[in-house]
């Protein structure tokens, strides 16, 4: 034992060398809640300010920390592990719907689809409020774009003050937000987004470009912190002639599907992927038929998806409803929107998104606005989803 005073080398603490700082992946979860969620899409123009706080409230206990103000405290944070970063694009609901109709704004990807890149000189007159039918005539095209362009103005002033409320209660719970207005703000982004036509050339689509553009300043919020709020938009058709909608459905598709193309080789990506897309609704998730006309509607609790056909199929081995275990029905009944004034397509085009987005590889989620499974959903607090009341969960088939 040495002597007091002793000088012994190898007691002397030791300076640990810094440890390599790792840059771990953190996962992002594209949260998509429709307008009638937080609106009430009957009248314009009108928040469902309850609803609106509810789910501010749910992003603050749920976001990683490093996306909520310095000043405040906040309830519910559970900082004992590590939580995503959120993308969130809100519908229009009753702030946009209204006006689009009124002027015959269309969903611009159906357009796309529909016409299958044909050029059109105009719009049809049945597309044309009756009261400026007579004005136009037949072939005034410059008075039918004044008129497109009219009701692409309105109808995105009309949203743009919905997106400014969800960024208002979102910074009102401490969230650093931050709204981003796609239509006429990114360049070549257009009302069909990132969908493509399998006829489609390296130089036939735009829009697709555009979308990875959206994707970048998306990411470029991530990256310093804040919460990028998107919302749905009026924007320009394929043929930058005419006005269309660009939908949260088809934004929340085409991000989820390009961003790694868009993001994945960026600097400081750090390699960042998203995880998980979420439709939060006002439907518990995706019934066997139309619940508000069948009676004998059921939730379906899962569905897989081939990531080759696009063929979806109910899987009951998740699901609580009657039927042998591992049974799966092609057979689905999905109606459109039953809001008078929705034009975008409703649970029908959500669908659709989500099936394009299981067959890149991630799972979809369609839940109610609201509800306890929501907010387990969204805090990742479940293991299977047939241990929660409501929600579909979407993923591709082990097979494909």
């Amino acid at each position: 034992m040495p002597k007091p005073g002793a000088h012994v080398q190898n007691e002397q603490p030791r300076e640990e060398a810094p440890k390599k700082r790792v840059e771990e992946k953190e996962k992002i979860i594209i949260l998509k809640i429709g307008g009638s969620s937080i609106t009430h899409k009957g009248e314009e123009e009108t928040l469902n300010t309850e609803s609106l706080n509810w789910f501010a409230r749910l992003i603050a206990s749920s976001v990683n920390e490093s996306f909520l103000s310095s000043s405040g405290t906040y309830n519910n944070v559970d900082s004992s592990r590590s939580k995503p970063k959120f993308i969130v694009v809100h519908g229009a609901g009753s702030f946009g719907h209204h006006s689009a109709k009124r002027y015959g704004l269309r969903c611009g990807k159906a357009v796309y689809i529909d016409e299958l890149g044909t050029a059109v000189t105009g719009t049809s007159q049945s597309d044309i409020n009756p009261s400026k039918r007579q004005k136009i005539g037949h072939h005034d095209e410059t008075i039918i774009r004044q008129y497109q362009m009219e009701g692409l103005s309105k109808t995105r002033q009309s949203v743009q003050k919905l997106n400014t409320a969800v960024v208002n209660s979102l910074i009102a719970n401490g969230v650093n937000a931050v709204g981003i207005s796609p239509g006429m703000s990114t360049p070549l982004l257009r009302a069909h987004g990132g969908t493509s036509l399998p006829n489609d050339g390296d130089d036939d689509n735009d829009s697709v470009e555009g979308m990875k553009l959206l994707c970048q300043s998306i990411h470029q919020s991530l990256q310093a912190g804040l919460v990028p709020i998107v919302h749905g938009d009026a924007c320009l058709l394929y043929d930058s002639i005419r006005a269309g909608i660009l939908g949260g459905d088809t934004l929340a598709e085409g991000i989820a599907t390009l961003w790694d193309e868009s993001v994945g080789n960026r600097k400081n990506s750090r390699g960042d992927k998203i995880s998980r897309v979420i439709f939060i609704t006002d439907v518990a998730g995706v019934f066997s038929a139309d619940p508000k006309a069948d009676p004998n509607a059921v939730l379906v609790r899962s569905l897989k998806v081939d990531r080759n056909t696009g063929e979806v199929m109910i899987d009951k081995s998740n699901d609580n409803s009657d039927g042998n275990e591992g049974e799966r029905s092609a057979t689905l009944s999905v109606g459109e929107s039953s809001h008078a004034h929705d034009v975008t397509g409703g649970l029908k085009a959500k669908l659709g998104a989500a099936v394009t987005i299981v067959q890149t590889g991630i799972s979809v989620i369609i839940t109610q606005c609201g509800s306890q499974s929501t907010e387990k959903f969204v805090k990742g607090d479940w293991t299977t989803v047939s241990d929660l009341e409501g929600g579909t969960l979407l993923s591709h088939s082990s097979s494909s």
